[in-house]
């Protein structure tokens, strides 16, 4: 990849502000004293949190407002409880279209506004907004055609369940010039743009290495502990619709038949333990870590994807396994680690690796452990104690991040600025680098990102053939997005005997 000249961070992280928006996207453009209008596609738990911020804003006096919602499940409004750990807690839970309805002010008898069908929010005029909290397999589908309708959209991540999905995305939010934002929540910590800026500047030399994952522990089984209800019932869920089978996206159906999979309490409220609807811990949780850590080390689409794991302890009836990890190499001459696991809480640390050093995410910024490839290797296999940072970049989280994600996507949406906190561009990369880890995954193969075709493709020996030819040509190094630091960390000073090395032709000695 060829050395680029120094950049404008939103061109990175959001590269649709380079774009001009066409004429027709400022067709609707909002004044501040006009009221954003959202409708919510998808009224299940993390939808909740998204109706509660809109109303808070809204009683606080900003202009906006929910006005439509719509869910495949009539819902339940009860008080339960739940017994964990020794301990039996109270909970009130309301979830689905009805519930939701009453919580933004609707009337759940109007079928205009309060529906299973989301064509019918999408038809709505005075929608300008829809937030996605489906299950996954339908966020692509939900998010082309909402910006078709001419609608901006807040999707929760994973972008789409597929790579081709994120493609189609993509090419949507390009083509129509509206305003998108994918719900990784970390990506409103402004520690990934300071981080981007360190690597960007050469200040840890040529970007090698990076790692992060994500662990978590529940004895009663990772997702398990979505509730089951008996009002969930064929008559009270839209299992049709829920399957999407009826849609497609790409030339593809998004999921099974009633036949291929009849109704299922837990395939409806547990989806996430299951393949039609979800890629399990690769895209429900290493997602949020693939996102920002690219982010932060200056990469997107990988080249070269492979994955390992097994269903080693979640013997409950699921599909996906509990231990995961994605090796992900990329054209910028880096790989990234990222591995998860749902039967054990121990936390990997999140580590960017340069030739001159590496940055270490900790609360509140993060470290920079400085590196001397000239004295050999300069720290030991097993520290006898934790390694002394030679910097530490300070950056505050927000108090709250689905909040700010929300607070920019808003302002984004009045501004008609495309580029947010988490744009599609990265969160198609992203995607693309979990779906590819599923499909190795299950089918024990490498894969490669045909960029020219943006497609995914079978690997060869091509990978390696290509590094190991420009070794030979003794070429230069590649580099990450947007890369300003000349030369820092990207050259070898070989020794003077390597003058010997070369073969010998006809006897005589290559160094004369």
């Amino acid at each position: 990849m060829p050395q680029q000249s120094p950049l404008d961070r939103r061109k990175f992280f959001g590269s649709a502000a380079a774009m001009s928006l066409s004429a027709a996207s400022y067709a609707k453009v909002l004044g501040s004293a006009d009221r954003v209008r959202v409708g919510f596609l998808g009224c299940g738990g993390r939808a909740q949190a998204h109706i509660d911020l809109i109303n808070r804003f809204a009683q606080n006096g900003q202009a906006v407002a929910p006005v439509a919602v719509c869910d495949v499940w009539d819902g339940l409004e009860d008080e339960y409880d739940v017994e964990f750990g020794g301990k039996v807690t109270r909970r009130r839970y309301a979830q689905g279209l009805r519930p939701s309805a009453r919580k933004c002010g609707l009337d759940p008898a109007d079928r205009t506004r309060v529906t299973k069908d989301y064509r019918r929010v999408l038809d709505l005029a005075d929608v300008d907004v829809v937030c996605i909290s489906t299950p996954d397999h339908w966020h692509g589908k939900m998010t082309v055609d909402a910006l078709a309708a001419g609608k901006d959209v807040f999707v929760e991540k994973p972008l789409t369940r597929t790579a081709e999905e994120a493609t189609a995305v993509l090419d949507a939010w390009k083509r129509t010039g509206r305003v998108v934002t994918v719900g990784v929540q970390s990506m409103a910590d402004p520690v990934w743009v300071k981080a981007f800026d360190h690597v960007r500047a050469g200040k840890i030399g040529h970007v090698a290495h990076a790692q992060t994952g994500f662990f978590r522990n529940d004895v009663r089984g990772q997702w398990r502990y979505y509730r089951l209800a008996p009002e969930m019932t064929p008559r009270t869920v839209d299992w049709d619709l829920f399957l999407g089978h009826q849609f497609e996206l790409g030339g593809r159906k998004l999921g099974p038949t009633p036949k291929e999979q009849p109704f299922d309490r837990a395939a409806f409220a547990q989806w996430r333990c299951y393949w039609p609807f979800s890629g399990g811990p690769f895209t429900d949780l290493l997602v949020h870590s693939i996102t920002h850590i690219t982010a932060a080390m200056g990469v997107r689409f990988p080249a070269r994807v492979a994955a390992g794991g097994g269903l080693y302890l979640e013997y409950d009836g699921r599909d996906v396994p509990d231990v995961g990890t994605v090796v992900a190499d990329y054209d910028e001459g880096c790989q990234l680690v990222v591995t998860a696991a749902t039967i054990t809480g121990y936390p990997l640390e999140e580590v960017i690796r340069g030739r001159l050093g590496a940055i270490r995410f900790v609360k509140g910024g993060f470290q920079v452990f400085r590196d001397d490839p000239s004295r050999g290797a300069s720290f030991p296999g097993r520290l006898e104690r934790p390694a002394e940072p030679t910097e530490f970049v300070a950056a505050e989280p927000p108090r709250n991040d689905t909040e700010a994600l929300w607070e920019n996507f808003l302002e984004s949406v009045r501004a008609r600025r495309q580029s947010t906190f988490s744009p599609p561009d990265l969160g198609a990369a992203a995607v693309a680098t979990a779906a590819m880890a599923v499909q190795s995954y299950r089918t024990g193969q490498a894969l490669f990102w045909d960029r020219e075709r943006r497609a995914v493709a079978a690997a060869d020996a091509g990978w390696a053939e290509r590094w190991e030819k420009r070794s030979q040509a003794r070429g230069k190094a590649s580099q990450v997005f947007g890369w300003s630091g000349g030369d820092a960390g990207s050259t070898l000073q070989p020794p003077g005997y390597q003058g010997l090395a070369g073969p010998w032709a006809n006897g005589k000695d290559p160094a004369g």
